[in-house]
């Protein structure tokens, strides 16, 4: 009984002291941890063709031994920061299981849109192990790799060519050519007879060149000759001639040599040329490659490359292609740049559902939409979207689109691509990546051309965006992440959900039984909803949220243009906003896109082919010249 009574006594002279030192300071309040906008959860893998893409330019990405220009070493360097994000907390990578590498062939254009050898690699990228490894690495990380293909033409480099202008030389000669006759088939050419008989037009650019235009198509005159070769791009860039079976036995060994390497599919370059500008024909080149790729491959994805409407791009989805690229959503003229600036959330939901429905009715097999903001011949989207948040809204809008996404290296992090020539925007927008601020690309030799009065210097590189939550890589890797997390979003029927507001975009994807409904609030301010009365009470569960939250001491209001100045009226310091769903009531802040679950099984959606209509506006083509 002592002992315990000294010890009670004790006890309570210690609680006393402690309260008298809790009386004389000042208490330490404890914040309760904050939970993360975009859960940790693994993510389910699925083995199919969507991915998320992401085009690099090799020569501008990462230069691995110091020589001025960018490699595949130099890629397998950085696949850390690209890979798939796992579940793990502090996992750093980007989110991205695909890439597409523009040309790598050796070509004698910085471009290397002009090859002059299919089945190679051009030196300055590297060895072909250095490829093979490449490969490996990524697939490794779980990563596909597609390459361009670029089948219309090639250079005038090539030694087809050389072989074809020879064996027509020595034809008009009377003579006969050191080459196979053959040759004489490998490119598009007509007589200057044939040429205008069909009806073509010499036009005379001046004194010293002029060519022939045939129903848009340009021929230019083979030196010794009377004959004059296609060349719709350029004059380096003869037009092969796919009425002979000569090329398609080359067009085969190249898929094969490719094939054989381990890439996992392939980007077709200016498929409206191989015939210029005819559609049916284009089609039958394009179905005939595909299932001969699939044939040796099943898995094997395409994707073209079709800068034209939207119907033409619905009938070249008939020739059985995996993908083509989604040019009216993109570039500062599309559909997505425009949704930001205008707000119109409820016409861009209607609009996705439309064009994802109408795939799904015209393609040949399974298309999938390839959705982008800007690509190597467009300016760079941070040069006409002059707000971290406007640039975190398209992000948001394009990331969570049905489909396949595809992110042009530095668009992350806001690198800049435009030029006030704009005959030199494409050099332009294929500057080095910044990686850090000590590695800022200075370092590495830049494409002629390019318009060093763009500045970089105020753009964080890769590193420092890391480590900043408020930075647009931390808004690319959130969306990603949440996209991953909902394989939905990517694969499922669309269906837009009327929330009576013009600002908000909302709309669910279907897919194996379940619904997940994205949700974009374009709008500044905060709305909200009630789920259970617009007849959507079964999404209870909040899936994530990103916010495009601006940049500190960025002013900007809902009538700020896009392609200009930011407004000049003053936002107050902004608080963290955080999206909330209780007891069916959402609540968006303004600039945040949410991802919701239903409980409920959804079956099928079955697509009403009536319902699909066309537009004045699908049937523009958004003309390469910018804004």
């Amino acid at each position: 009984m002592h002992i315990t009574k000294i010890r009670q006594s004790l006890l309570a002279a210690v609680l006393a002291a402690l309260m008298l030192l809790g009386s004389c300071a000042k208490a330490v309040p404890v914040e309760p941890e904050k939970a993360p906008c975009v859960p940790d959860e693994a993510i389910e893998e699925i083995d199919d063709k969507y991915k998320n893409f992401y085009e690099i330019f090799v020569r501008s990405f990462c230069d691995s031994d110091g020589d001025g220009y960018g490699d595949f070493n130099g890629i397998t360097q950085k696949l850390d920061y690209l890979k798939p994000a796992n579940a793990a907390a502090g996992d750093r990578s980007l989110g991205v299981n695909a890439l597409w590498l523009m040309p790598i062939c050796p070509s004698p254009s910085y471009h290397k849109y002009d090859i002059s050898d299919y089945c190679a690699v051009d030196p300055m990228y590297g060895t072909m192990e250095d490829f093979e490894t490449m490969v490996q690495k990524c697939h490794d990380r779980g990563i596909s790799v597609i390459i361009d293909m670029v089948l219309n033409h090639t250079s005038v480099e090539h030694e087809w060519f050389k072989m074809f202008c020879d064996v027509l030389r020595c034809r008009d000669k009377g003579t006969v050519s050191e080459f196979d006759e053959k040759y004489s088939e490998y490119y598009t050419y007509y007589s200057l007879k044939d040429l205008t008989d069909l009806g073509g037009v010499r036009i005379d650019v001046n004194s010293s060149y002029s060519y022939y235009n045939l129903n848009g198509a340009r021929f230019r005159p083979i030196v010794g000759t009377d004959c004059y070769y296609e060349c719709s791009f350029s004059d380096d860039m003869p037009e092969l001639n796919f009425d002979s079976e000569y090329v398609w036995q080359e067009v085969e060994n190249i898929c094969d040599f490719w094939i054989g390497k381990g890439v996992d599919g392939f980007r077709f370059d200016a498929v409206l040329y191989f015939y210029y500008n005819q559609t049916e024909k284009n089609a039958a080149v394009l179905n005939r490659i595909v299932k001969y790729c699939a044939a040796k491959n099943p898995k094997f994805y395409t994707v073209g490359e079709a800068w034209t409407s939207s119907v033409v791009i619905g009938n070249y989805y008939k020739s059985g292609i995996d993908s083509l690229f989604n040019f009216p959503y993109a570039n500062t003229n599309g559909y997505l740049p425009a949704t930001v600036k205008k707000q119109q959330g409820a016409e861009f939901a209607q609009r996705v559902q439309r064009w994802n429905n109408t795939l799904k009715l015209v393609s040949a097999t399974d298309a999938i939409d390839a959705p982008f903001l800007s690509n190597h011949d467009m300016y760079r989207s941070s040069s006409y979207f002059m707000t971290l948040s406007q640039r975190k809204m398209a992000a948001a809008l394009y990331l969570m689109m049905p489909g396949n996404p595809f992110i042009y290296y530095g668009e992350e992090i806001g690198l800049k691509g435009t030029s006030r020539d704009g005959s030199q925007k494409d050099p332009t927008a294929r500057m080095p990546i910044k990686w850090s601020a000590t590695d800022d690309g200075s370092k590495m030799t830049y494409p002629a051309g390019v318009d060093l009065s763009v500045n970089q210097n105020e753009i964080d590189g890769v590193e420092e965006q890391l480590n900043d939550e408020n930075s647009l890589l931390t808004n690319y890797r959130l969306l990603l992440k949440m996209r991953n997390q909902n394989p939905q979003i990517a694969r499922g029927t669309v269906t837009a959900c009327a929330f009576g507001e013009d600002e908000v975009c909302a709309y669910t994807c279907v897919y194996n039984g379940t619904a997940v409904m994205v949700i974009h609030n374009l709008d500044l301010d905060e709305h909200a909803f009630d789920l259970n009365a617009l007849g959507y009470g079964d999404f209870t569960e909040l899936r994530g949220y990103v916010v495009a939250k601006a940049a500190e001491g960025e002013s900007e209001s809902n009538s700020a243009p896009v392609f200009g100045a930011s407004s000049e009226e003053e936002t107050e310091e902004e608080e963290d906003k955080v999206a909330t769903l209780e007891s069916g009531k959402l609540t968006i802040p303004g600039r945040t896109t949410v991802v919701l679950r239903s409980t409920q099984h959804y079956d099928d959606v079955v697509i009403d082919p009536s319902s699909i209509t066309v537009s004045e506006e699908d049937s523009k083509v958004q003309g390469m010249g910018e804004e």
